[in-house]
């Protein structure tokens, strides 16, 4: 379980604007009433749909992503939540590994690899030598 207290906004953007609070990975125990109940009453972040993993008594786990205030309000609200990795400190380890230049140097060097290019002769650009 990640701990939550003393994480921040660290990284973010070069701007002024308000950085979002850090999302968290959780896993919230539900049963089929809590969980219209849940879904009803806050507005969590389920990815593209509500994921729930079953359990044999009929309970089950909805996966979903939340900032630690609202983590907090769900436990005050007799939730029980388990607490996975900070997403957001994941994303941002990730960002930093993206390059910011131009690898094709303004399309003077072909893209190489295994892909083809639609409507292009076969072995014309954009595969390997």
């Amino acid at each position: 379980m990640a701990e939550l207290s003393g994480r921040g906004n660290k990284g973010g953007s070069d701007q002024d604007d308000e950085v979002p609070p850090d999302r968290f990975a959780v896993k919230i125990s539900v049963t089929p009433d809590t969980f219209t109940e849940l879904i009803r009453k806050v507005a969590l972040d389920v990815g593209d749909r509500p994921h729930i993993e079953p359990a044999p008594d009929g309970s089950g786990t909805l996966y979903a992503f939340a900032p630690e205030e609202q983590i907090r309000e769900l436990e005050a609200a007799g939730y029980t939540v388990e607490v996975g990795e900070n997403v957001s400190e994941t994303g941002r380890k990730r960002m930093a590994e993206v390059s910011e230049g131009d690898r094709f140097e303004g399309g003077r060097i072909l893209p190489r690899g295994l892909g083809a290019k639609p409507g292009r002769e076969p072995g014309k650009g954009g595969s390997a030598p």
